[in-house]
């Protein structure tokens, strides 16, 4: 599984801060709009209240008013006018006069008032213009929109009141009627405007709503509005209107019958928490942003720079001691990169000194391994010169000193590590025509391919082989001694073989002799082969070495392999 990186660990790290803070935020402002909401329909609805309670306290004064004028005593002798004098009737339509001008005066609304004496055609009226008698009594508050004859043309509501109130015939009793104007509604409306946009109306479904001075005829209104009340006097809803939101409060009128609504455009109220939303999730935007910047900045330059060193460190750690970094321009790394750059030359100048210290002991190893083979062989030429000189043998002495000269010159030249196999081959021919004239039993052939002649092979690396098969084979066999030497390439590697018919050893010795080839023993008695198979490890690779098995021939079989490289086959 693939590691996630430090920035993409900040990232996740950041985002996880800033979730549980936006969801909080978010919840909070979900709990304050609702609590704004709840207090935007207790305000609403107290205002409503306190509105309507002066609305309904000046209907109940001019209702007030109107009983008082009928309980008058002028207004009773009204009723008898014809019995008074021109004077007395002049006198008391003034005075009655002057009372209702006197509460139009006094009166908090636009309100006017009409009395109709029982004649029919007198009437008293603070108008201008006096309306006609009317023809239906009003005992409560009645909307009317349009007016005919003599009457306003705006609309107003009218109530009447009679004296006696129990009289049979409205001819024979004295009719106040009262009228209470649409501005004195349109006033309270608006008092009622807010500072959020919204506003005030009186509704009633038979009639068009009454709304605030000055104010044009709202889309929704013209297209029907119906007031969801559920049948209760007071209430608050939400209403959208043009994908816009509304706060409507109501409250009903007992005495008009009709509902003051309220409209309260939520967008306008909650737009301070709407803007501190959008400001706090810009902002939360730009710090994540910020921290995903702080984030890179942080990867690119610190855990960029550490990861430059952890991968120049693995790569010293497989061996490659050449890794170098570039110093950068921080300071707070160019200090560690220089330091492993010094660390790391120091190391490679140590280790190649070292190297090559081991190298000259290796080549000083080798030398002293190639000098210990010439005693064990000197010994047994010379006392084989010394028995043939006594026996006055001189071709035996002549052959055995010409042979014996040509090995010791090869043998002399140790300043060279490397020769032939042709000359390797020449040198162990001498060495065997010296041992076939000693011991008269053995048989010798080498056959190696002549291409294989030409090929570089350190000095000394098959005499050495020969040798052990002649001193722990052939000198032990009763009959013919044999030897066979012979060569050949498999692949990549070159392969000469040593065969004797010597005794045939046992599976256990034949270990014991593995198992002593990787000895670390110098000097012992069989130094030779161990010697051979050190010297292919050391110099040559793969597998390279001294391989020892049984041989067909009964004894045992020596195979020197060596691996080659191209350059070589070419």
């Amino acid at each position: 599984m693939k590691q996630i990186s430090l920035f993409h660990k900040m990232v996740i790290s950041i985002i996880l801060l800033l979730v549980p803070v936006a969801l909080l935020y978010t919840y909070s402002n979900y709990v304050s709009e609702q609590v704004v909401r709840d207090e935007i329909d207790t305000r609403n609805l107290n205002r409503l209240e306190v509105t309507m309670n002066r609305l309904e306290a000046d209907l109940w004064q001019v209702s007030q008013f109107l009983v008082a004028l009928s309980i008058d005593p002028d207004t009773s002798r009204l009723r008898n006018i014809d019995f008074l004098s021109p004077y007395e009737s002049i006198e008391l339509q003034g005075n009655v006069q002057q009372k209702m001008l006197l509460y139009q005066q006094l009166s908090t609304v636009l309100v006017d008032v009409t009395m109709f004496l029982p004649d029919g055609d007198r009437r008293l009226s603070t108008m201008v213009s006096s309306p006609d008698r009317p023809d239906t009594l009003s005992s409560s508050w009645t909307y009317i929109k349009s007016a005919n004859g003599n009457d306003s043309d705006r609309p107003y509501f009218v109530q009447h009141v009679q004296f006696p109130i129990h009289a049979e015939t409205s001819e024979n009793a004295v009719i106040i009627e009262a009228r209470l104007y649409t501005e004195a509604i349109q006033e309270h409306l608006n008092d009622l405007e807010s500072s959020e946009g919204g506003y005030a109306i009186l509704y009633n479904s038979s009639f068009e709503p009454i709304q605030p001075t000055g104010m044009s005829v709202d889309p929704f209104l013209e297209d029907g509005f119906s007031l969801n009340s559920d049948e209760e006097y007071r209430g608050t809803y939400r209403l959208e209107i043009d994908q816009k939101d509304y706060t409507v409060t109501y409250i009903e009128s007992p005495s008009l019958g009709w509902t003051l609504v309220d409209f309260v455009p939520l967008e306008e109220v909650l737009s301070p928490l709407s803007t501190t939303r959008t400001w706090f999730y810009i902002t939360g935007i730009v710090l994540l942003c910020l921290g995903v910047a702080a984030a890179w900045l942080l990867y690119t330059q610190i855990h960029r720079p550490i990861d430059r060193i952890k991968d120049a460190i693995l790569q010293f750690k497989k061996g490659d001691y050449g890794t170098r970094m570039s110093v950068p321009e921080q300071k707070e790394f160019a200090i560690a990169m220089s330091g492993f750059n010094e660390m790391a030359d120091q190391i490679q100048t140590l280790i190649e000194e070292v190297y090559e210290e081991k190298i000259r002991s290796q080549q000083a190893s080798l030398k002293l391994l190639q000098a210990q083979i010439d005693p064990h062989f000197l010994y047994n030429c010379l006392f084989y010169i010394k028995n043939m000189a006594k026996v006055k043998n001189t071709d035996a002495v002549e052959a055995m000193s010409l042979h014996l000269g040509d090995y010791f010159r090869y043998r002399t030249k140790v300043e060279q590590e490397e020769t032939t196999i042709e000359e390797e081959i020449q040198l162990v021919n001498n060495f065997l025509a010296i041992h076939a004239l000693r011991k008269r039993h053995l048989r010798y052939s080498i056959d190696v391919p002549e291409d294989l002649l030409t090929r570089k092979i350190p000095r000394l690396l098959l005499q050495p082989i020969v040798e052990n098969a002649i001193v722990h084979a052939i000198d032990h066999v009763d009959g013919v001694g044999k030897i066979i030497i012979t060569g050949e390439m498999v692949g990549n590697y070159c392969k000469l073989t040593v065969e004797n018919n010597g005794e045939q050893l046992s599976d256990q010795q034949l270990e014991e002799m593995r198992e002593n080839l990787d000895s670390e023993e110098v000097l012992s008695e069989s130094y030779g082969m161990r010697n051979v198979h050190q010297r292919l490890r050391k110099r040559f690779s793969g597998k390279s070495g001294l391989l020892i098995s049984h041989s067909d021939l009964g004894g045992l079989r020596a195979d020197i392999i060596w691996e080659f490289n191209e350059t070589e086959r070419r």
